[in-house]
């Protein structure tokens, strides 16, 4: 090989790769090419004969370099049949050396060079540059066909995993007992396993596309539809129970799901689902729900209490039986009316508070208002309820009759706490009318001690008459505040109310003004009651003033009588009683004067015009009765006044006892002068009724306790009478009269008190009772009566 080196030809700088087969047996051109490729790094192997370079056309080889007249060999078929059996990746390269120019080759010469299919004919003698551009164009394009080589196995294999993925798949999903298919990213339906076709016995192929809908239960589509284009729409994972037709022409119930395939990228590329036949479970599931639904029913309709389902507006649509039953109503004419019209108009704020957030907020704790019952009538309920999708489910309790307990429980604690508060504002009040009495006895004797000396026309005398007229004023006021006290005496009296409130009207029209409407209702059958006539008559009178008041002197004033019986409270023993009640058409009172009207000294009348004493003296007469004073009274309304009366069984006993003055003046048919000894405590009351004794012409010795009265006594036992107060240190009046009596029997004994009644066991001690304040008539009174006694004794 003429080959013309070039010290200017630049080295490839890559190493390794293809080699180059040199195939010039003929002269040193093999060794020269081979010496060459070696300088700039490309590797190449020398064939001897054509059989060795056949040999090394099996390996991965670059590209072949033979001389033209290598191609002259008989052998040379053997070359082209090679060549002809390369893999279609594969067009191996030749670079030719030819002998002369292309005009110089015959038909066959070029024949042989045209089968060796991709030539690069170079023309000898040649330049080295030129040889090495031709090789490294050539190794470049084969390097170009082994990467399409490697790029076609990875293809192939790939193809070849495919097809053993799919067969996989197709096993798989044909071998399992769902239905399985797969659609296209836009939801086309291009696959089902054969256990669709055999569950639905439909051809192969006819469901494809959206044809699948078809399947499904006509009443389903739609739903199943709209399911399906929602997770199209995004991706989310398909679930839904749907009917779908059986190969026999039943639905049968199936669970349908599918998931989204996505490509790195995020992009859907498949969906793969499955239809589950949960047909058995599905009836097993809603005769298990049948069967709860109807022991809900049961339990529903058996429950005791109310029980509701309402839309979110209050319409009721479903209602249990005891809506029938504890309140009237026909549960099919409430369906559709709204809740809130069965409620009280009073409770309406509060159930409509308690149920405005119970969609996101439970009624746990019971609230409680009243429903209308079918007769007009209301019931208490406690309710709880939820919401859930729109709809409120309630439960109601009945709790009337427990309500009707606790108000009757609170009245009658009310009614106790008020006894209990009028009984100490009465121990109080009886405790104080009782030193101001001997307060006023004090005064009141004074002064009649004073007037007596003094000329009758003076003028201290007026004044000391004025004195004596406030005192004895003073003297009626400690008689109400004994009466709220119930201390007062009282002549017990077998009463016919039928009879004594109408001839009462005549006083009761001239005190109260003829502007005053009286009307009476008093039926003629009333049994006759126990009460002090004369103080009976007095608080009518007083209650009736009341009124007049409260009506500023214009008004209808209403007298009612009847028969009640009572089973027993705070403020009443159990029995049989008659109510006198006296109704107004006043002002009424609000709840907080009610509360305190029994007060003593509570008035809501300007100054001057009331001592609030009036109802206290009815209240202290209904209690010493055995009764009971109770008011009722809305404002601007008027009040009514309920005097409860027991009835009577017998004749009625007095308590006054025999002897007593009860205030009373009693001119002694003789005086005689006494030897009389004084006790008491209070030296202002003992100077006093000792000047009166002493201006009288009696003998008077003084003692300040029971003590002191007995050392007196012990010494001188001769007295006439003995007068003694009750409320004294150490020994009281009635425990004085024990120990004289033990001394001497028939001993004549007054008890002076300030209150108006006798104290426990004074009955067989004391001769008489001398009511503190009293007058000088009256000391002369009980004198006589108890000397007048004595004597008789005698």
């Amino acid at each position: 090989m003429n080959v013309v080196l070039s010290t200017g030809l630049q080295q490839d700088a890559r190493t390794g790769g293809p080699e180059i087969a040199i195939y010039a047996p003929h002269g040193r051109d093999a060794q020269v090419a081979e010496r060459l490729f070696a300088e700039q790094g490309i590797g190449s192997s020398i064939a001897r004969d054509l059989d060795s370079l056949l040999a090394l056309m099996t390996t991965d080889l670059g590209a072949v370099l033979l001389t033209e007249e290598t191609l002259d060999n008989y052998n040379v078929e053997s070359l082209h049949k090679a060549l002809a059996g390369q893999p279609a990746w594969s067009d191996l390269p030749f670079i030719v050396l030819a002998i002369g120019s292309e005009r110089s080759r015959s038909d066959t010469a070029r024949k042989r060079i045209d089968a060796l299919g991709n030539v690069v004919l170079l023309t000898r003698p040649m330049h080295a540059e030129e040889l090495l551009r031709a090789v490294q164009s050539a190794l470049k394009a084969r390097r170009r066909q082994f990467e399409a080589r490697d790029r076609l196995e990875e293809l192939l294999m790939r193809e070849k995993q495919l097809r053993e993925s799919e067969a996989k798949f197709h096993t798989i999903a044909n071998s399992v007992d769902q239905m399985i298919w797969s659609t296209l990213p836009d939801g086309f339906h291009d696959y089902y396993n054969d256990r669709w076709y055999e569950y639905t016995g439909v051809p192969e192929g006819s469901t494809d596309g959206e044809a699948w809908n078809g399947m499904f239960h006509p009443e389903d589509q739609d739903r199943a539809w709209s399911v399906w284009r929602h997770s199209l729409a995004t991706g989310e994972p398909y679930e839904i129970e749907y009917r779908l037709r059986h190969r026999s022409g039943e639905y049968r119930w199936v669970l349908g799901r599918a998931k989204a395939v996505r490509d790195d990228t995020g992009e859907i590329i498949r969906w793969y689902g499955s239809c589950k036949d949960i047909h058995n479970d599905i009836m097993a599931r809603e005769a298990a729900v049948h069967d709860l639904t109807r022991q809900r029913d049961q339990a529903w309709n058996l429950s005791l209490d109310l029980m509701a389902v309402t839309s979110r507006s209050g319409s009721m649509e479903l209602l249990n039986q005891s809506w029938n039953s504890l309140l009237g109503w026909d549960v099919e004419d409430l369906r559709g009316r709204r809740f809130a019209r069965l409620v009280h108009p009073d409770d309406l704020p509060t159930a409509k508070s308690a149920f405005r957030h119970v969609m996101s907020t439970p009624v746990s704790n019971p609230v409680e208002f009243r429903l209308k019952h079918n007769d007009g009538s209301y019931r208490w309920f406690a309710w709880t309820a939820s919401g859930h999708e729109n709809r409120i489910f309630a439960t109601g309790r009945d709790v009337t009759e427990r309500r009707e307990k606790d108000a009757a429980l609170a009245t009658a604690q009310e009614a106790l706490r008020q006894s209990q508060k009028l009984d100490m504002i009465g121990q109080l009040t009886g405790g104080v009318a009782h030193d101001f009495n001997n307060l006023l006895a004090a005064i009141r004797s004074s002064l009649e001690l004073a007037r007596r000396r003094l000329s009758s026309e003076s003028d201290a005398a007026r004044y000391l008459n004025n004195a004596v007229a406030a005192a004895d004023r003073g003297a009626g006021l400690t008689q109400r505040m004994l009466a709220f006290a119930r201390k007062q005496e009282l002549h017990f009296d077998s009463v016919e109310v039928q009879r004594l409130l109408p001839d009462l009207k005549d006083l009761l029209q001239r005190s109260l003004g003829p502007q005053i409407d009286l009307i009476f209702d008093i039926p003629e059958d009333l049994p006759t009651v126990l009460v002090d006539t004369n103080q009976l008559e007095m608080a009518i009178l007083n209650l009736s003033v009341n009124s007049r008041d409260a009506m500023d002197g214009s008004g209808r004033l209403s007298f009612s009588a009847r028969e009640f019986s009572d089973a027993g409270g705070s403020d009443m023993a159990a029995g049989k009683y008659v109510v006198i009640s006296v109704a107004d058409t006043g002002c009424g009172m609000d709840a907080e004067t009610l509360e305190r009207a029994f007060e003593p000294f509570f008035t809501t009348k300007g100054v001057g015009k009331g001592t609030g004493l009036g109802l206290s003296m009815v209240h202290g007469l209904a209690a010493q009765s055995g009764g009971a004073f109770r008011m009722e009274s809305v404002a601007g309304k008027g009040t009514t006044a309920h005097l409860y009366l027991p009835v009577g069984d017998g004749e009625p006993d007095s308590v006054e006892i025999e002897g007593g003055s009860h205030g009373q003046s009693r001119e002694p048919r003789g005086e005689r002068l006494l030897t009389i000894l004084t006790v008491d405590d209070d030296l202002l009351v003992s100077m006093g009724t000792v000047g009166m004794l002493e201006d009288m012409g009696h003998e008077v010795l003084e003692a300040s306790s029971g003590d002191q009265a007995l050392d007196i006594f012990a010494e001188r036992p001769d007295f006439d009478l003995v007068i003694t107060d009750q409320a004294m240190p150490k020994m009281t009046g009635v425990e004085l009269a024990k120990a004289l009596r033990v001394r001497r029997q028939n001993l004549p004994i007054i008890l002076a008190t300030g209150y108006a009644d006798l104290p426990e066991g004074a009955g067989g001690e004391v001769s008489a009772k001398l009511d503190k304040p009293f007058s000088e008539s009256s000391l002369r009174a009980a004198l006589a009566s108890v000397t007048e006694t004595a004597n008789s004794a005698i």
